[in-house]
């Protein structure tokens, strides 16, 4: 433990008071001294490294407090320098990232707070760093400003490594106090990927490319196994099948949309899309089609079926729900 209200000690009690008698009682032997010695020492107090560093550490915490950051950062560098047994050393390590954080030096702080858990990872103080490493990450996710396009219209590679970090730490600590926090940043890049994916379903919509709605709307339900489920996911995807004519799977998904959403205008229009459908493939096999069911030209991700993944009980009836993320729940 620091103790900074300790006071700086001689190297032994009353040492200066002794020397000054020792001059004016004994001047001649004084002399011999000198002329052994050959100079004059002036008495000086030394100052143990584990006050001047608890010192210097109490210093450093009293400009943070005054906001005074730089200051700040200045001192904690000297403490970190000083010898690493040092309790005061330590601990100025994770102020001193603290401080790089409070001006806005989001990689810089992240170096500093990953390396003391590199040196101290049994410390007490380690899931507070890892807290923060996942924190700096999140501040270099860009925001909304008027005069910039959308933040999900853009590179999303921060979101991604934030996300990362954040999920990282709530698996490792599920109690820390600091959980509400990671799970609010957590959720924001979430709704940031979502929203990418789902700007890019557009996209492929207003072009009129099914087979890219279908693609990316796979990508979406594949990625997010419980948000990227919702009733107008499966009516765009639904939709996408009926437009490249691949008539089986729309009709699965549509009988979907109609058992989990029967009471939404949605899952009533699933009904008698349903019952149409059946009526068509019926024909069209009756015909000779080929085509009845299903296109020649099917999207890479046509053996996946992650519109039954996932949803509200899609887990319990795949048969690969072991593999299911649950990251996103």
């Amino acid at each position: 433990m620091l103790d900074p209200s300790q006071s700086l000690q001689p190297d032994s009690a009353g040492s200066s008071f002794q020397r000054a008698a020792l001059l004016t009682t004994f001047p001649c032997l004084f002399a011999v001294m000198l002329m052994v010695s050959g100079c004059a020492k002036t008495a000086q107090v030394k100052t143990r490294p584990k006050d001047k560093a608890a010192a210097a550490y109490v210093d450093g915490l009293k400009s943070m407090a005054s906001s005074n950051f730089l200051e700040a950062q200045q001192t904690f560098t000297g403490v970190v320098k000083m010898p690493a047994y040092l309790a005061a050393t330590t601990v100025a390590r994770i102020r001193l990232a603290d401080t790089l954080f409070a001006q806005s030096k989001y990689e810089e702080a992240v170096q500093v707070y990953q390396g003391y858990v590199r040196r101290h990872d049994g410390s007490s103080n380690v899931p507070y760093a890892r807290f923060r490493i996942a924190q700096s990450y999140f501040q270099l996710v860009p925001t909304d400003f008027w005069l910039l396009p959308p933040v999900f219209e853009m590179d999303l590679s921060t979101v991604e490594r934030a996300r990362y970090y954040l999920e990282a730490f709530i698996r490792r600590y599920p109690t820390s106090d600091f959980g509400p926090q990671a799970l609010t940043m957590r959720d924001r890049c979430i709704e940031l990927q979502m929203a990418q994916h789902r700007y890019v379903i557009r996209f492929y919509q207003g072009r009129k490319k099914p087979m890219g709605v279908i693609f990316r709307s796979h990508e979406l339900m594949r990625r997010f196994p419980v948000r990227g489920h919702g009733v107008a996911d499966y009516t765009v995807l639904a939709s996408a099948y009926g437009a490249v004519d691949w008539r089986r799977r729309e009709l699965e998904l549509q009988r979907e949309i109609a058992r989990r959403w029967p009471s939404q205008s949605a899952g009533k229009s699933a009904r008698s899309r349903v019952a149409a459908l059946g009526i068509l493939i019926a024909k069209l096999k009756a015909e000779g089609k080929k085509d009845a069911e299903m296109p020649v030209e099917l999207p890479p991700t046509a053996k996946d079926r992650p519109e039954l993944l996932a949803g509200p009980d899609g887990a319990a009836r795949s048969s690969r729900k072991k593999s299911v993320s649950k990251s996103d729940s």
